[in-house]
């Protein structure tokens, strides 16, 4: 079966239209980018319109590459207090002149709209998963759509950023699979891959998994995305071979990556909603 994130991403952003139809005041989400950042830019006015497709507001901020951390910073604590924004979507991965660490302390729990906040991501590591990572959240969604049953599963995640790896992994072992998180440096990654009933894959490395590491009738969740030199996208998985063995696919393009946006309004709508009580 392939994952179709299109048609989940559709079916997500028709019942938050049909809540924020009921709100008297709008949703807003501040995007923040960098002007030498294109794929970033191409991404943020995408879902600014997908916000205002749904009856949100939607706000691009696009500063100068040579913005200091401070005014950075700024700007983020400007938009934490505007009574308006009720969340913020940040790009990444930052700058190298600005500290992540500083940005994950900056932003407001409250308008944390990719929940990389240092308490948003230990509020999962709590088992409090209201608000997660919209691209960890969209792997779960596509896994729960394949039918399998995570509790007592062998789920391995390859790759251990905050934003996805590390709050995916928490997810499974919410759902009570048994959870392996590999990485660059991890040995055997072929025998721990072979052994996975569902294998999540955000590696960075175009069709890096190949047909040989994925166990028969396994749940495959291409998280990759790599632009190749003709411009066409390609994961982190080698769809061709995997398909023929797995039970459960993501593509690339239309897989994870459709849904992410849908996850990222849910999120600004649940913020909004809780943090003006209603």
């Amino acid at each position: 079966m392939i994952l179709d994130g299109r048609e989940l991403s559709k079916s997500i952003k028709e019942n938050i239209k049909k809540d924020v139809e009921t709100l008297q005041k709008k949703p807003r989400i501040d995007f923040i980018y960098f002007d030498d950042d294109k794929s970033t830019e191409v991404y943020f006015t995408r879902a600014k319109k997908q916000a205002e497709s749904v009856g949100m507001i939607g706000s691009l901020h696009n500063l100068p590459v040579n913005t200091t951390e401070e005014d950075f910073l700024t700007l983020i604590e400007y938009l934490n207090k505007e009574k308006e924004t009720s969340g913020i979507m940040i790009q990444m991965p930052l700058p190298k002149h600005i500290s992540k660490k500083r940005v994950y302390e900056t932003i407001s729990v409250e308008k944390d709209a990719d929940a990389i906040s240092h308490i948003n991501l230990g509020r999962i590591l709590m088992g409090e998963n209201d608000l997660a990572p919209c691209t960890a959240k969209s792997a779960m969604a596509l896994i729960e759509k394949s039918g399998i049953n995570i509790e007592g599963a062998n789920a391995v995640v390859i790759g251990r950023s905050e934003i996805v790896g590390k709050p995916l992994a928490h997810l499974l072992l919410q759902k009570s699979a048994t959870v392996t998180i590999a990485h660059s440096k991890t040995k055997n990654l072929k025998e721990i891959c072979k052994n996975a009933d569902i294998l999540c894959v955000s590696i960075g490395k175009s069709e890096f998994i190949t047909g040989d590491y994925i166990k028969e009738n396994a749940v495959v969740i291409d998280i990759g995305i790599n632009v190749m030199e003709d411009g066409s996208l390609k994961g982190d998985v080698n769809f061709e071979e995997a398909s023929k063995i797995a039970s459960s696919i993501t593509p690339v393009p239309n897989g994870v990556g459709s849904v992410t946006v849908a996850m990222l309004l849910s999120n600004v709508l649940y913020l909004h909603k809780k943090y003006n009580n209603i």
